[in-house]
């Protein structure tokens, strides 16, 4: 059950532009246009974390039937993808290969793809590659990683790719302070999107069309082509609908072996992940540890952080690696604290990858600090919504110890109004009565955070609008959908503009034929950048039609108001023109009503929120249930609510299934344990968890839509206030310490061996 609060009234379900084909089924995905002569790839992968390849028997499977070709890295020649800086430094020696040529560095890296006329004869003859592989020493923990002790990358030098201490702010004062540390572990979690990874290469003359379920069409273009060596323009690549990414959906090298391959083999090649692989295979998301040391006055005035983060970014450092220095930004979440030293190691290990997925270092940050200013209210005996008031950020913009410029809000505005609707005091009456009586205990926690949205201060987003002959507002955007409803909001945003009705709005994303250049989807950047690029774009748009509109109507453009699909003069709506009028009449005069500009805003937005949780624990079995959760977001200018509430909705169902379901699991040898959803459990429509969304709405002063992002929130805010909440309600039996995810096994052991053994 969901209840909603705040402003406006309950959205019209009917307006998503994308809903009827996806919930009919003629949506289409990557594995809806696969054409019937098209080729199957499947790839054959390393069993072992870590050693040197001696030879691959490609024979058999040569000889088995269906299959057309059996490719190797020496077969194709394909070059590796150089690691990105990271912080502005270079890493060199850590190049990723497309297939394992030398040596393999994790379970599941790929060694060579077999390609065939079916995918189970391609399943099937994959089982007949017989790689000779020499085993190493597998380096599976950050701890090994930085005794170097054994290489990941021999090249390189070291295992640790970061290694940087930073400080900030002024020393406290000499004077006693409280001191408290927490240890606060983010597992390694698997983004499980409903559609897994997706590929499709179509040989068009010396080139090649390749349709894939990404978030950046022209970066997977450009990537290809330097991997592919060959030229920029031979490419297209189209982006279908995509079912969901989350952050993953980037460049894989199985697209480029699936590409190389349809060159070589001159026919279509399709390759569709199975999901054991999106399991095994990486990218995955989180790995990190936070060592947080928080000083304080005795009455909870907070004066300074030591936080150590160490980050295991796996066997390649491609994206992994950038994804400590997001969260040492928003290291001190919605706080003012003087003081920060922060030391940050990001190293490689044999396993799969780690990259950004939803928050993207903001959600381990957040889990780190409200851990520690929790255990700070405990020591000092203080309530901790209290101790949280007592140290927030009041005036804005505010520059953090960090770097982080916080644009704008009302952090005490938003952690009032999140406990006036979790009914905060009237929880603690409660669960003050459950411990006199001895009923099951009942806890309620705060996740107050901060992220920053829009990527890189310098990022940009390409935006095109023009007005067609027949009065259709034709937009082209860089901010290509995952199903978050871009076609919706992109309708809304320029029907606004030119006071028209949405349908008369077309919109083309994600291919590289029919929209110039891109950025891409990700980190919550969408409508801040892409939607304000478009909105600016319309604008021109109808400043450019106005004057014509005014020439046509023997007026001054100043007299003209847009409404209705026209123009007409301000207090005579009879006497109008139309848009495809102007269009006729710019196309006599010779001239185009166009627009488009690669937009960048020039600095980040910092959306923020407070959630809150109400669990109740069963001492029996340590099953923790969410009873109330509480959602409040400030996202800047909503464009659409409908579209805001869903986002919400999704990031805190991901939320809490890392608080109490998700993990990848690995044995000693490095072999994942957790390759299903038998295994890996994520929340289901069994998760009773009554949600309570609300917002407050501070524009970001940085774009001119005033949206700041709201993809991420939940994912950050919700498992710190569930694990708090959790803690809070076992705290009377000596539970001090948890880690997510919340198993039951986990917390009935902790119950059951805490310092009071008088379990309820």
């Amino acid at each position: 059950m969901t209840t909603r609060t705040g402003p406006g009234p309950l959205p019209d379900l009917t307006r998503r532009v994308e809903d009827e084909p996806l919930l009919t089924g003629r949506g289409a995905f990557v594995a809806d246009v696969v054409p019937e002569d098209a080729l199957h790839a499947w790839f054959v992968r390393s069993p072992f974390p870590c050693g040197e390849i001696a030879g691959i028997d490609v024979t058999a499977a040569l000889a088995a039937p269906g299959v057309v070709a059996v490719y190797t890295a020496a077969d194709l020649g394909l070059n590796d993808l150089p690691a990105p800086p990271v912080g502005g430094r270079e890493v060199h020696g850590a190049g990723r290969p497309m297939l394992a040529a030398d040596a393999v560095r994790h379970v599941g890296e790929a060694l060579a793809v077999v390609i065939a006329e079916r995918p189970a004869q391609a399943e099937d003859a994959a089982g007949l590659v017989f790689p000779d592989i020499d085993p190493g020493e597998p380096v599976l923990t950050v701890d090994a990683a930085v005794r170097d002790e054994h290489l990941v990358h021999p090249a390189a030098g070291s295992n640790v790719v970061i290694h940087e201490r930073t400080s900030a702010g002024p020393e406290p004062v000499a004077t006693e302070l409280v001191e408290v540390t927490v240890s606060v572990a983010h597992p390694r979690l698997a983004p499980s999107p409903i559609e897994p990874l997706t590929a499709l290469a179509i040989p068009e003359g010396d080139g090649l069309h390749v349709y894939a379920g990404v978030q950046a069409a022209h970066t997977l273009q450009r990537q290809l082509a330097a991997v592919l060596d060959i030229a920029v323009d031979r490419i297209r690549v189209t982006v279908p609908d995509v079912g969901g990414a989350f952050g993953m959906k980037r460049f894989y090298p199985e697209y480029a072996v699936t590409a190389a391959a349809a060159r070589r083999v001159g026919r279509p090649v399709a390759w569709i992940q199975p999901r054991r692989e999106l399991f095994s295979t990486g990218t995955h998301g989180r790995g990190q540890h936070h060592e947080v040391t928080l000083r304080a006055t005795p009455d909870g005035d907070i004066r300074a952080a030591r936080i150590r983060l160490t980050t295991d970014i796996g066997a390649y450092p491609h994206r992994g690696a950038q994804v400590g220095l997001f969260s040492r930004l928003v290291a001190t979440g919605l706080y003012d604290i003087p003081r920060v030293d922060f030391e940050l190691v990001a190293a490689l290990t044999n396993l799969p990858p780690t990259g950004p997925y939803r928050g993207a270092g903001r959600p381990e940050a957040a889990l780190a600090i409200e851990r520690a200013v929790d255990a700070l209210a405990r020591r000092l005996g203080l309530d901790p919504a209290e101790v949280r008031r007592r140290n927030l950020i009041t005036a804005l913009p505010h520059t953090t110890p960090t770097g982080a410029r916080h644009d704008s809000g009302d952090y005490r505005a938003a952690l009032d109004r999140a406990l006036q609707l979790a009914d905060y005091e009237g929880v603690r009456r409660e669960q003050a009565a459950r411990r006199r009586r001895g009923a099951p205990p009942i806890g309620i926690g705060i996740g107050a955070f901060i992220e920053r949205a829009g990527g890189a201060p310098d990022s940009w987003e390409y935006g095109h609008v023009a007005l067609a002959a027949n009065g259709t507002l034709v937009t082209r955007t860089g901010a290509t959908s995952a199903g978050q409803g871009h076609a919706t909001a992109w309708r809304r945003i320029v029907a606004e503009v030119f006071g028209v009705d949405p349908a008369a709005v077309v919109v083309h994303a994600g291919d590289t034929t029919l929209v110039a250049d891109s950025t891409g989807s990700f980190a919550s950047r969408s409508t801040q950048i892409g939607g304000s690029a478009v909105w600016r774009c319309a604008e021109q748009v109808r400043l450019a039609a106005t004057t014509l509109a005014a020439d046509l109507l023997e007026a001054a453009a100043e007299d003209l108001v847009v409404a209705k699909g026209g123009f007409h003069v301000a207090g005579d709506p009879d006497s109008g023109v139309s848009l495809a009028d102007v269009a006729a009449a710019a196309a006599a005069a010779g001239v185009e009503l166009v627009s488009e500009e690669r937009y960048s805003p020039g600095a980040q937005t910092f959306p923020y929120g407070v959630h809150v949780a109400v669990v109740e624990v069963d001492p029996a079995t340590g099953r923790v249930h969410p009873r109330q959760l509480v959602a409040l977001d400030d996202v800047g200018r909503v464009v659409d609510e409908m579209l805001m509430e869903g986002q919400v909705h999704g990031s805190v169902m991901q939320g809490l299934g890392a608080a109490l379901y998700e993990r990848m699991r690995f044995d000693e040898g490095g072999q994942p344990l957790t390759t299903t959803f038998m295994d890996y459990l994520v929340p289901s429509f069994a998760l009773d968890a009554p949600l309570t969304v609300d917002r407050l709405c501070h524009p970001a002063p940085s774009n001119p839509l005033g949206a700041k992002g709201a993809g991420e929130g939940g994912c950050i805010g919700m498992p710190p206030a569930v694990l708090n909440a959790t803690i809070d309600a076992l705290s009377p039996w000596g539970v001090e310490e948890l880690q997510i995810p919340l198993t039951p096994d986990a917390v009935w052991a902790a119950l059951h061996s805490a310092a009071q053994p008088d379990v309820p």
